[in-house]
């Protein structure tokens, strides 16, 4: 089995995948990144995350890494290194084919999700795209017809824009973060609905705004747009512009290019 870890600002994400006869996700888990969290610490929440999907440690036989913060990364390997004996591939790192290419100013430069959300689409048979990935920030990415990642556009993500909103402005409340699927509750009538309000249907609204924005140009104007990220299913019902969601996007692109990596 292969063991998938997508290492993100906010969460990290490890999935087990079997790929005997076909690719088939075993189990998930998301934890909360902490820069500061040891190999040692990791362990045993692993283990028991394993324990509770009943799997052991020895059965999994190849890691793919891809991790756009450095201090976890650091952290994640360390426990790799001393608790599974096994060499990871890392996205990003050395001798590791990507199978696409990266069409941007410095190739470098492009986060490692953003790489395998790209690599995924085209996998799936799902490219041309517009894929938008809702975590800490909010990123469409142009993916090309041949998998090629071709620069895309970063903006807030909604959880940060609602902590900074609290954060900033002394007399307003911290609010949770809900869908909205009536169109009457636009207007807010007290402060907590309007910033509801001003949340949500703003990103619904700069969504919508920046994929009509992109599709205008005839080049991308067929692309189908995919929605990934822990967030993706809040704004399900608020937005036509999205073709299909797809949560596991960036797991199973780890897999696919574990795959193409290693032979099996």
């Amino acid at each position: 089995m292969i063991l998938v870890i997508d290492c993100g600002n906010t969460n990290t994400v490890f999935a087990l995948y079997s790929y005997s006869k076909k690719i088939e996700q075993c189990g998930c888990w998301r934890i909360n990144n902490d820069t500061k969290r040891t190999a040692d610490m990791y362990y045993p929440w692993l283990l028991q995350m394993l324990d509770l999907s009943n799997f052991k440690i020895k059965d999994i036989t190849g890691i793919c890494i891809a991790s756009v913060v450095p201090e976890s990364l650091f952290n994640i390997k360390s426990l790799i290194r001393k608790y599974f004996k096994i060499s990871p591939l890392v996205v990003g790192e050395e001798g590791m084919d990507l199978g696409l290419k990266v069409n941007i100013d410095n190739p470098k430069e492009a986060g490692a999700d953003r790489i395998v959300n790209s690599y995924a689409t085209e996998k799936l048979g799902l490219s041309p795209a517009i894929v938008i990935d809702f975590g800490t920030a909010t990123t469409f990415d142009l993916v090309g017809e041949d998998g090629s990642y071709n620069g895309g556009i970063i903006a807030p993500g909604i959880n940060l824009s609602l902590e900074s909103l609290y954060m900033a402005a002394a007399s307003l409340p911290r609010v949770s973060l809900k869908a909205l699927t009536d169109r009457s509750s636009i207007i807010g009538k007290n402060t907590i609905n309007a910033m509801e309000s001003g949340i949500f249907w703003g990103y619904v609204s700069m969504i919508e705004g920046l994929i009509q924005k992109i599709k205008s140009n005839d080049d991308y104007s067929d692309y189908k747009v995919i929605a990934t990220g822990g967030l993706s299913h809040l704004f399900k019902k608020s937005l036509s512009c999205v073709d299909l969601i797809r949560d596991d996007l960036t797991l199973i692109g780890l897999v696919y290019l574990y795959l193409k990596n290693k032979s099996v």
